[in-house]
């Protein structure tokens, strides 16, 4: 039975036990960074590095976002606090419905993805990376060594080594010099096809030194911070600027630290002084600001005159400042979680308006995540071991409640105590907690008390 992806991609079964997108060492996907954007950036360098990147290649745009990364300490933070905020929820498999075909359906996803070594929260935070730069793709390892296809690994590839279409700039293709050819369309039999998310679209001549990605090989997620094309989505992008800016204005003031930062030391020689003299007097001038000692002569003296500021260092700092919260801003929607305004602290409702803002961001990078597991890798492997079907079972995130669990524990006990009817699915997915299988021990009360008042131990099952 021939298996078709969501696309209407016919899926290879031979290719999925390959790594497509392998690194290389001499090849077009290498590990290296040769170019290094963030060295001399200008504004005009910064201009035609994002046009570039618009123009269908990103390669300068997403090394730049890498480095941004690791030069700017504040960007880092709240990039990674947004991404660790998602990837530490808890993750539920939920079946396509009650039937005990689809029970058995979630109960081996579940295993797969939960319950094996695949590290899932380490995964989730490598597939977030497409907040930052527009979209990540993970490729799957399959292993098909028993009757059951499950991934056995799920590998970040850098971004590096992909580029979108130059017809619609969405679908998401592959860098090699294997001049592999595209899959053929269902619909036409064959040709230069191309897929778009909409259908097929021919175009000739092929995108060169690219490849179509092998269906059910990526989970490829987009993560776009405002509508349009992926890879304007990025967060990096905007914040690209405030990096520029804010090295400019770093620089500034290093300069302003080492002209004020320190006394300015005068050495004075007499009229009587040898060239020899003067010489001396100069390497003592010189080395006493690291020596912190020298040896001069009688005759000479060395004077500390403090230097006078022409400026006021706090202009830097607070531009350095304003980048900052701008940044904080673009990512987390909100200031106060990463930092306290001047002058004093911030009132706690204000707190809980902004952590409320930080909550909706999150909830929607949840359920975005959420979308693409189930899209990209739940479905290929249901497909795979029981074929297509319907319906499929939805991987989700428990989003953490702000009400307290024992309040709520409490208000359903009285209201099933007064002869409310209360579905127990319904409270299992209000507390996030996944329903018993066949067989499986369930807890118990230890005591219970009995219609005349007395208390008798409970049965055990």
């Amino acid at each position: 039975m021939k298996l078709y992806d969501a696309y209407g991609r016919e899926v290879e079964p031979a290719r999925l036990r390959e790594e497509q997108a392998a690194p290389t060492f001499a090849g077009i996907r290498n590990i290296y960074s040769v170019m290094h954007p963030s060295v001399g950036l200008t504004p005009e360098r910064l201009a035609a590095i994002l046009h570039e990147a618009e123009a269908g290649d990103p390669y300068l745009y997403l090394e730049l976002a890498e480095e941004m990364e690791e030069k700017d300490l504040h960007y880092l933070a709240v990039l990674s606090t947004r991404k660790q905020s998602v990837a530490q929820l808890d993750m539920i498999i939920r079946p396509a419905s009650s039937s005990s075909e689809d029970l058995s359906i979630a109960a081996l996803v579940r295993e797969v993805l939960l319950d094996g070594a695949l590290a899932m929260e380490s995964v989730l935070f490598d597939i977030l990376d497409a907040i930052g730069k527009g979209f990540s793709a993970t490729e799957i390892i399959w292993n098909t060594a028993g009757r059951t296809w499950f991934p056995e690994r799920l590998t970040w590839r850098d971004p590096r080594w992909f580029l979108f279409d130059w017809v619609d700039g969405e679908t998401l293709l592959l860098r090699s010099l294997d001049g592999e050819r595209a899959p053929e369309s269902p619909a036409d039999g064959g040709g230069a096809a191309h897929f778009r998310g909409d259908g097929w679209l021919a175009r000739a001549p092929a995108q060169p030194f690219t490849a179509p990605l092998c269906p059910y090989k990526f989970i490829v997620h987009v993560a776009r911070a405002k509508a349009g094309l992926p890879v304007r989505g990025g967060l990096a992008r905007a914040a690209g600027w405030a990096y520029l800016f804010k090295n400019y204005v770093l620089k500034d003031w290093v300069t302003f630290t080492e002209v004020f930062g320190q006394p300015l030391r005068v050495g004075k020689y007499g009229p009587g002084a040898t060239e020899n003299d003067k010489r001396v007097l100069l390497n003592a001038v010189t080395n006493i600001g690291t020596d912190a000692g020298a040896v001069i002569p009688d005759s000479m003296l060395i004077e500390f005159t403090e230097a006078r500021q022409s400026g006021s260092a706090d202009l830097y700092e607070r531009f350095c400042d304003y980048l900052d919260r701008q940044v904080s801003k673009a990512v987390l929607g909100q200031t106060l979680t990463t930092e306290t305004p001047h002058g004093g602290g911030g009132s706690r409702a204000a707190a809980q308006v902004h952590q409320t803002v930080r909550r909706d961001i999150m909830n929607a990078d949840a359920r975005r995540l959420a979308a693409t597991i189930t899209h990209d890798l739940v479905k290929p492997i249901v497909d795979l071991n029981f074929g297509p079907r319907r319906r499929y079972p939805q991987f989700t995130l428990g989003l953490p409640d702000d009400s307290d669990v024992k309040v709520f524990a409490d208000t359903i006990s009285e209201l099933a105590d007064r002869g409310l009817r209360i579905s127990q699915k319904t409270v299992l997915d209000k507390l996030g907690l996944p329903e018993p299988q066949e067989g499986e021990p369930v807890l118990v009360p230890a005591r219970r008390t009995s219609a005349t008042g007395t208390i008798a131990h409970a049965d055990r099952e």
